[in-house]
């Protein structure tokens, strides 16, 4: 598995081995291993990230090149992990922002048929929303704000929430807390529980599939 990470960055730069040597000075052996674990651990967030933008974005993005983009920026982004300061919400930070530019990049989210590909017209031309013409305003000044969700959705949203979770066993509540609400990695967690980052990753698992129960149940 991990080999397919090496092979994901390095397929992405376009730099030759020597160049990449000059640019950036050798990892050590330590510094790469913690690379590694963070790369392992956050592996599922990273896929989960561009699998939820693939769902949403559907037929327009092919899943598999976004889970692609992700991961390349998971290996990218964990080498600027802080020490002794939560992993997961900075490498969200990343990955969803890779995505974003690679949608803004690469992706044509409007389909042209095969016919119009093959006659090199297309009926539609693409305007960038912050670029102005003429000087008139630019569209992205133009669109409306959207309406702020009225607070008491919100609230009552959190308390079915929050009472959902206080039905769980201590210990899954406890790590869904850690974990989703505050952001914590498995491993940060584990190190305030005091117990291993599997135990902690286990009553994860349990609680979500317990959560996804009783709103199966209730709906």
């Amino acid at each position: 598995m991990g080999v397919g990470f090496f092979a994901v960055s390095k397929m992405a730069s376009p730099a030759s081995p020597a160049c990449r040597q000059q640019q950036s000075p050798a990892l050590s052996r330590s510094a790469l291993q913690v690379r590694d674990a963070l790369v392992l651990e956050h592996l599922p967030l990273a896929d989960a990230i561009a699998s939820a933008t693939a769902r949403r974005l559907f037929p327009l993005v092919e899943r598999e090149d976004l889970i692609q983009v992700a991961r390349e920026a998971l290996v990218r982004s964990a080498l600027r992990c802080r020490v002794g300061e939560p992993a997961g919400p900075y490498l969200r930070r990343c990955i969803s922002g890779a995505l974003q530019h690679h949608l803004r990049d690469r992706v044509r989210l409007v389909r042209i048929s095969r016919r119009e590909h093959e006659k090199g017209t297309w009926p539609l031309g693409h305007s960038s929303l912050d670029a102005s013409a003429d000087g008139e305003p630019c569209l992205l000044d133009q669109l409306a704000s959207p309406e702020p969700e009225p607070a008491s959705n919100w609230a009552e949203q959190q308390l079915a929430l929050e009472q959902l979770v206080e039905q769980l066993p201590a210990a899954q509540a406890t790590a869904l807390r850690l974990t989703i609400l505050e952001g914590l990695s498995l491993r940060a967690a584990a190190e305030r529980l005091q117990i291993s980052a599997m135990s902690v990753q286990r009553a994860q698992k349990k609680a979500i599939a317990a959560l996804r129960q009783q709103l199966a149940g209730g709906g």
